[in-house]
């Protein structure tokens, strides 16, 4: 057998551990990597900036123009909520693109330290890998090592898409909700955005409004639910897609690559993009009153009467 499966491991791997007081893991390291390549990639393509746009500089305005015209599309005409929310949506888009797209990269979850230990105490047919190759001792050129049969898996990654950790994920969700309070708070005021969840002078209304304190609840245990939702549904698909992507390499060496990375791209683009739009969605009805909702009702209610009335 030219290599094994690779072990999965749920939780990141640590690489370093300086002073024994501060682990970095794989996924650590390729989230600096992911927050230096995006410094470097918007100082050159904005450093000889200038009013007719070409090359680089083309590309990342494209880039942010469609991230304006995604964002203004569902505010609408309020332009002082566009631009508080265009911020948190381009930082999650553009950096939870880069950290998906690191899966597709080689050396990702291939390149890292040998687990030493392990290796020499494998057992089993150490019968050279194509005749040649050795199985159970690793070949050394200098100071790399390369890998074959019993041995192949047993190494510590030092590169993992930073979006296989859900200690991630869940970060950037309680920033997304989050952030969603607090412009609550800002555009509706603490009283008005409380009574989303707190709205107790319904009961005034009598058992009817039994339905508004607990519509209210619900509305609490759904703010929980989101974090949830964003930070498992971003970790499951790209961790899975690492598994097909090492699963497929593994049975159709060279030729899964072919197949399954222009996928992974196509996740990873789809993912970053979910995770940003839910984010606008949510800010937009969550600095939305209950009065400017049913404003909105009435006044398409009245344009579909109206649409009638032409027809007939």
């Amino acid at each position: 057998m030219l290599w094994k499966f690779p072990e999965v491991s749920l939780a990141p791997e640590v690489i370093w551990n300086p002073g024994g007081i501060f682990p970095i893991t794989n996924t650590l390291l390729c989230t600096w990597i992911t927050i230096l390549a995006l410094v470097a990639f918007f100082y050159f393509g904005t450093r000889n900036a200038s009013l007719i746009p070409s090359g680089f500089q083309n590309f990342v305005e494209w880039i942010i123009e469609f991230l304006v015209n995604l964002v203004n599309g569902v505010v609408g005409s309020r332009k002082d909520k566009a631009a508080r929310f265009f911020p948190w949506v381009a930082s999650f888009f553009i950096f939870i693109l880069c950290a998906n797209l690191m899966d597709v990269l080689p050396g990702i979850d291939t390149i890292g330290s040998l687990k030493g230990e392990e290796i020499a105490h494998v057992g089993g047919n150490c019968a050279p890998v194509l005749g040649f190759l050795p199985s159970c001792q690793p070949l050394s050129l200098g100071p790399i090592h390369f890998l074959f049969g019993n041995i192949s898996n047993l190494i510590i990654p030092w590169f993992r898409p930073p979006t296989t950790d859900l200690n991630l994920t869940v970060a950037m969700a309680l920033l997304s909700v989050g952030a969603t309070q607090f412009f609550g708070f800002y555009h509706l005021g603490a009283k008005e955005h409380l009574s989303k969840y707190l709205n107790f002078r319904a009961l005034r209304k009598g058992p009817m409004g039994l339905i508004d304190v607990v519509v209210g609840l619900l509305e609490i245990i759904s703010e929980a639910a989101r974090i949830i939702s964003f930070s498992f549904r971003l970790f499951g698909n790209i961790f899975a897609g690492s598994l097909v992507l090492a699963a497929f390499a593994f049975i159709l060496p060279f030729v899964a690559a072919i197949i399954f990375i222009p996928f992974e791209i196509f996740v990873a683009v789809m993912q970053a993009l979910i995770f940003a739009l839910l984010t606008l969605v949510f800010m937009e009805i969550g600095t939305t009153s209950h009065e400017a909702h049913e404003e909105h009702l009435v006044e398409e209610e009245q344009k579909v009467l109206q649409g009638e009335k032409a027809a007939a």
